[in-house]
């Protein structure tokens, strides 16, 4: 046929709709109809029904074949099948056994009623909610068949039944009913997991739940009821009821157990339950139980036995160190043979449960230990890398976390992770990853300026230099790069590669700038070649931007290069463009001035003022002075000093500048304004008091003037300081000279020196002068006879004929007048008769010359010593007034000691009295003392012997003065009261002391004590005892040590004899070391103690002056303590730290001192002393018991700060009335924040004696707790 499809083409055949069109319809329809179909509501009605026919059960089995996976229609059918079966058991049992016609009836009735029920729920849509009426009719059909007479079959279709109906608790009854008649465990366990499996079809969860916890609870069966139990959990938490079972599980640890994989299911039932913290208890307890396995295998491993196989899930890494127990240690032995086991393979399902577990609880810490032991584990999983990294960045361990990105980078070349990298490790300071980041960006930027610079400073940090000098050689093509590359190799040392390098750039002339120039000229000069560094530097000239910078140090380093070769236009050129800039510095001109000083000195002095003038810089001021000096411009010099000092800013300036002080103190003195100079100087020396300038200056003013009082003060203020310079020395030999002490000027700062000063003429002629004035005039005409021997000979070799050397010496083109002054001195020395008087005249007459109307101070004085040698008194007296008493403006300067030498000359005693009145200490020492006895001041010659005696102890005419007006010792006897008040008793202490001195070395002290007692507070203490005492102490002192010996008897609540010795030993006059031992002391520890203990001790200090104001002191001491009975009750060890400042060292004295002590105690209890021992005990108050603080304190700590005002005068004689009080704030480490108080009046009645009265207050001190008052009364008199 034509239009058979047969006969058609493929061409002829149209196809209306293609076939993927109708493949997808199909799939779309069966996706819809698949949707569409009421499964869940099937299932549930299939939950709800109670429907046990066959057609149900057929139904629900071909509905479980469409869906094999779930489980709520695999439960569903078993409780269905199980109801069936119980149904056709109870059939067959009903038919085989005939029941009692009264339950035969009752089981037919509900028979009826229940199968009616159930035709009636399958029509229920139809009927209208007839199964709903019927329900309670079968529900009461079904309570009225009797339970007694059933099988048990029976019995458990009746409560699947009653389930059916919703009668839960009559169903449960029945089930437990059917249980009790079991008379096998394990048959009533398994009633009970039957009547579970019919609840949980009716969605009964907490009764299946309990009901297999009833089965658990029943079978004997362990596993099996583990079994049940975990049923149990489940159904709980298919009921949604997930904290149920979580607290049932946490109830049955016991029997759940904690095994590996439970411990996996209590962490996801705790997670389930929205419990962290219970999740992360288990997730612990399994990281711990794969530690335990992990120790078994190792300790089985250590003992040769095979270790059984353990799951390993690698939690023993988050443990440092191996587990030990008491007792037992672990040996490694060598074993060449047996080899170490293997470890245990790595779980990351253990390892991921926990990490989970603590991120979710927040736990960072311990999510980082088990990232940090699985890293270790497994270094190569950088999934356990990134974890590692992320939790350490939370915990802020950065470190960490930037070491996992590194790797991670490394080994995946993540550009994420380069990022983290490059964030952190600058933060970090981590150079190391630092640098593998930048090499990362480098190979994708390779040109990068920026990144280079950073990758050389990272290099340099990490002192690998060589690697960026590598990689700049290999990578740098341009100029930047090779700049960078110079900079590196200069750095690194490598100077030769350097200046190649800058060679290659400054090849091309555009890149010679002074910025490029000047390193590059700077290396090439190193390199031993300066002049083509010179070049370069000329070459940049023309290039130098306008605003440069630098352009002052790139003239400058011109002008330095050039003048290192020599070419001073090129030099003058550098500094004048130098000058003419901003840049120009203070060295700057200095350079300039020291130029000058060589060709134009009045020129080096007009540019040291501009200088001064454009810098204020004292130096220049006093570089400009001596330049002036030199060219004696003193008109100049003043006319700069008046202009300073008309310009007050200017001078508020400058009052900050110690140097100008100096200028100007110096500038005073030439001027004769000594007062002026005096205040200039004391000025300078308030800003820096450690000028040697200064010092000098103000020292030789005041040697200059004969301010002897000032001076004096001045060296006992300063000379333990100054002492330390050696450029000192000198002039604090002059100042003990013009105090009359030579021999400290001898010992101290001239024999030291003497060797180094042979051939200095005015050193040696000033020690002659020393030794002669220290009694050693034999030494002093020896030292002056070669003096003149060595000059003659040096004048004669000079200048040819002896008399016109002589007259060169002392002429003004010879040496300066100081020398010309000591050369006369022995001319005169060496002349005698007439021509002695002709020199003398010859002396005077040159005086004068050059226009001089008076002779000169050093032609006087050089007269006035030449009459006063010869005993021309009168004549001397009458030169003096004659030379000094014309103008009151010349009489300050008079030599003083030529007037005293007259007025005892001649028994003047008003002049001697007048001169003692105003110069005092300014008087010779002889002089002084011989004055004081001639006007009848005996004291104060007495005083005078003294003071001089401590510095010259080897002057005999000194000691017969001392031997003639001084005692050598005193005697005294004193009395002590103290009335003290403290937090439980009163004391009132009574002291008698005679000091009686054996000899200036040995001294012996007799004391006798009398303490009374009585209580305060009866609830503390109870029956204080009362104390008696009596003591010789024996003390030796010699000029550096002291010794003490201390001998006494005391009776409180037991007799007792106390025994000491101290040693005190002066290593210097700065170090001293003290020592003591003693036995049977008094002790104060405790209250009890106080009146019952005593004490062994031994300690050792040491006290350092740091200064002259400032001390510190260390003590160290042990100490055993005992009743006096003689029993032991504990020890201690003090350590006391204590610094001291002197604020102010004359009356009234100011004193402020830190302190702080550690105090440590072992106690024994005071509950074990028995018999005499015990009597302490009865200091305790009735039906207290004695706790182990009674006798000894708990260790302690008590530290303050004080300040103390007059203290000394507390012991020390005083004639005037004088206050002395303390302060001190202390904190007590166990009784907390406290002070001490102390205040009183010092002051002699009678002139020889001693009265203090004080009080002292204290609350929380180191030995008593609570306040304390004390009133005190001491006197002494001296006989």
């Amino acid at each position: 046929m034509s239009n058979s499809k047969r006969n058609a083409g493929g061409s002829e055949r149209p196809i209306t709709v293609p076939f993927w069109l109708i493949a997808l319809l199909a799939v779309l329809i069966g996706g819809a109809l698949w949707m569409l179909f009421p499964k869940q509501d099937l299932e549930r009605r299939l939950s709800v029904t109670g429907d046990d026919s066959e057609l149900s059960y057929n139904y629900l089995s071909n509905l479980l074949k469409s869906d094999p996976g779930n489980e709520n229609l695999r439960v569903l059918l078993k409780a269905k099948e199980e109801r069936l079966q119980a149904i056709k058991l109870a059939r067959e049992e009903a038919a085989r056994q005939a029941l009692p016609s009264a339950a035969v009836q009752a089981w037919d009735h509900w028979q009826a009623a229940y199968q009616g029920y159930l035709e009636a729920q399958k029509q229920d849509h139809r009927a209208g909610g007839q199964a709903e009426a019927l329900a309670p009719q079968v529900m009461q059909a079904l309570k009225d068949v009797p339970l007694q007479g059933l099988t048990q079959e029976q019995a458990l279709y009746l409560a699947s039944s009653a389930l059916v109906l919703k009668d839960a608790p009559l169903a449960l009854g029945i089930y437990d009913d059917v249980a009790e008649r079991q008379p096998d465990p394990a048959r009533k366990a398994q009633v009970y997991e039957s009547a579970a499996r019919q609840a949980l079809g009716m969605s009964l969860y907490e009764e299946s739940a309990r009901l297999l916890r009833q089965a658990s609870a029943t079978t004997e069966d362990v596993r099996q009821s583990r079994a049940y139990l975990w049923q149990a959990l489940q159904v709980l938490q298919s009921g949604n009821r997930a904290n149920e079972a979580l607290a049932l599980a946490r109830q049955q640890e016991e029997l759940l157990g904690s095994d590996p994989e439970t411990l996996r299911k209590l962490i996801g039932l705790a997670r389930a339950a929205g419990n962290r913290a219970e999740a992360e208890r288990y997730a612990k307890r399994l990281l711990q139980l794969s530690l335990l396995q992990q120790w078994q295998t190792q300790v089985a491993g250590a003992s040769g036995a095979g270790p059984a196989p353990v799951a390993d899930d690698g939690a023993w890494a988050l443990q440092p160190v191996a587990w030990t127990a008491p007792g037992w240690r672990m040996l490694r032995t060598a074993d060449p043979v047996r080899k170490p086991p293997p470890g245990l393979p790595f779980d990351d399902k253990t390892y991921l449960l926990g990490y989970e577990v603590f991120l979710e609880n927040r736990n960072l810490e311990d999510a980082w230990r088990v990232a940090t032991a699985a890293v270790r584990q497994a270094p190569q999983d950088m999934a356990w890398r990134e974890r590692l990294a992320q939790v350490s960045e939370w915990m802020g361990q950065q470190q960490q976390a930037l070491d996992s990105w590194l790797v991670i980078a490394q080994n995946t070349g993540r550009e994420d992770a380069w990022k983290t990298v490059m964030r952190l490790a600058p933060g970090l300071f981590d150079d190391r990853a630092l640098i593998a980041g930048l090499r990362h960006q480098l190979s994708r930027r390779p040109q990068d300026a920026a990144l280079q610079q950073a990758l050389v400073q990272a290099y340099e940090r990490q002192a690998e230099p060589g690697e960026a000098i590598d990689y700049l050689q290999q990578h740098g093509s341009t100029p930047q790069s090779q700049i960078l590359l110079a900079q590196l190799a200069e750095r690194a040392g490598r100077s030769q590669l350097a200046l190649q390098a800058w060679k290659r750039v400054l090849a091309d002339p555009e890149q010679r700038t002074p910025a490029h120039a000047m390193p590059a000229a700077v290396l090439a000069l190193l390199q031993g070649e300066p002049a083509l560094g010179l070049r370069w530097l000329e070459d940049a000239q023309t290039r130098i931007p306008a605003g440069m910078q630098d352009e002052g140090e790139y003239w400058r380093l011109l002008g330095d290069l050039a003048q290192d070769q020599r070419q001073e236009a090129l030099t003058l050129k550098a500094y004048r463009r130098l000058l003419q800039t901003p840049h120009a510095g203070i060295s700057d001109y200095d350079e300039v001035i020291r130029l000058l000083q060589r060709a134009d000195r009045r020129e080096a002095a007009r540019m040291s003022l501009h200088a001064w003038e454009q810098f204020h810089d004292v130096r220049h001021l006093t570089q400009a002075f001596y330049l002036l000096e030199d060219l004696e411009d003193w008109t100049q010099i003043g006319s700069q000093v008046e202009r300073i000092l008309a310009d007050p800013a200017l001078v508020k300036r400058l009052q900050g500048q110690p140097t100008f002080f100096q200028i100007l103190g110096a500038y005073y003195q030439r001027t004769a304004q000594s007062k002026k100079a005096m205040e200039a100087f004391e000025q300078g020396l308030a800003l820096d008091p450690g000028s040697t300038p200064l010092r000098q200056g103000l020292m030789w003013l005041l040697i200059d003037t004969q301010n002897a009082a000032a001076l004096k003060l001045l060296l006992a203020a300063a000379e333990p300081v100054w002492a330390r310079d050696a450029d000192m020395h000198g002039a604090l030999a002059a100042a003990y000279m013009t105090l009359s002490r030579p021999a400290v000027a001898l010992e101290r700062y001239l024999k030291p020196h003497r060797a180094e000063h042979a051939d200095d003429f005015l050193w040696m002629m000033q020690y002659a002068d020393a030794l002669e004035q220290n009694q050693q005039a034999d030494r002093a005409w020896s030292l002056r006879q070669q003096l003149w021997t060595r000059e003659k000979v040096r004048a004669r070799a000079q200048d040819g004929a002896a008399a016109l050397a002589a007259r060169k010496w002392l002429t003004a083109e010879g040496l300066d007048e100081v020398q010309r002054q000591a050369r006369s001195r022995l001319m005169l020395f060496h002349t005698q008769g007439d021509a002695e008087f002709a020199l003398m005249r010859e002396l005077l007459r040159m005086d004068l010359e050059g226009g001089r109307r008076e002779h000169s101070a050093a032609a006087a004085e050089l007269a006035i010593a030449w009459l006063q040698e010869r005993g021309e008194y009168q004549a001397e007296r009458g030169y003096l007034w004659q030379q000094y008493a014309r103008s009151r403006s010349k009489s300050t300067n008079s030599p003083l000691w030529a007037e005293i030498t007259v007025a005892l000359a001649e028994k003047d005693v008003a002049q001697a009295g007048q001169l003692l009145q105003r110069h005092d200490e300014a008087l010779p020492r002889y002089d002084r003392i011989n004055a004081a006895a001639m006007v009848g001041d005996v004291r104060l010659a007495q005083t005078a012997a003294f003071e001089n005696m401590a510095d010259q102890p080897d002057d005999d005419p000194l000691h017969l003065a001392l031997t003639e007006q001084l005692l050598a010792f005193s005697d005294y006897g004193g009395l002590q009261l103290r009335n003290r008040r403290m937090d439980a008793i009163d004391e009132q202490v009574s002291r008698l002391r005679w000091h009686v001195g054996l000899n200036p070395r040995w001294a012996l002290d007799l004391d006798a004590e009398d303490v009374r007692r009585t209580v305060n507070k009866s609830t503390l203490v109870n029956g204080p005892s009362q104390e008696r005492g009596i003591g010789l102490r024996l003390t030796r002192r010699t000029q550096s040590a002291s010794s003490g010996f201390m001998l006494g008897r005391r009776e409180s609540l037991q007799g007792y004899t106390p025994m000491q010795f101290t040693q005190t030993y002066n290593v210097d006059s700065r170090w001293s070391l003290q020592a003591s031992l003693g036995r049977h002391l008094a002790t104060q520890e405790t209250l009890a103690m106080r009146m019952g203990g005593m004490k062994d001790r031994v300690s050792l200090g040491s006290s350092y002056q740091l200064s002259r104001l400032d001390q510190i002191t260390l003590e160290l001491a042990s100490e055993r303590y005992r009743v006096q009975s003689g029993a032991r009750v504990g020890s201690g060890n003090h350590a006391t730290l204590q610094y001291l400042h002197t604020y102010r060292s004359e009356a009234p004295t100011l004193q402020f001192g830190a302190f702080t002590s550690w105090h440590r105690y072992s106690r024994n209890d005071p509950a074990l002393l028995q018999g005499r021992d015990a009597a302490i005990l009865g200091y305790l108050p009735p039906f207290n018991d004695p706790t182990i603080d009674y006798l000894l304190p708990r260790s302690f700590r008590f530290s303050g700060l004080q300040m103390m005002f007059n203290t000394g005068y507390e012991q020390q004689y005083t004639r005037a009335l004088r206050p002395y009080a303390s302060l001190a704030l202390t904190h007590h480490s166990v009784n907390g924040a406290g002070y001490e108080l102390g205040m009183g009046l010092a002051t002699s009645l009678f002139g020889a004696d001693h009265l203090a009265l004080g009080l002292n207050l204290s609350k929380s001190g180191i030995n008593t707790v609570g306040n304390t008052r004390e009133l005190l009364l001491t006197y002494r008199l001296h006989y």
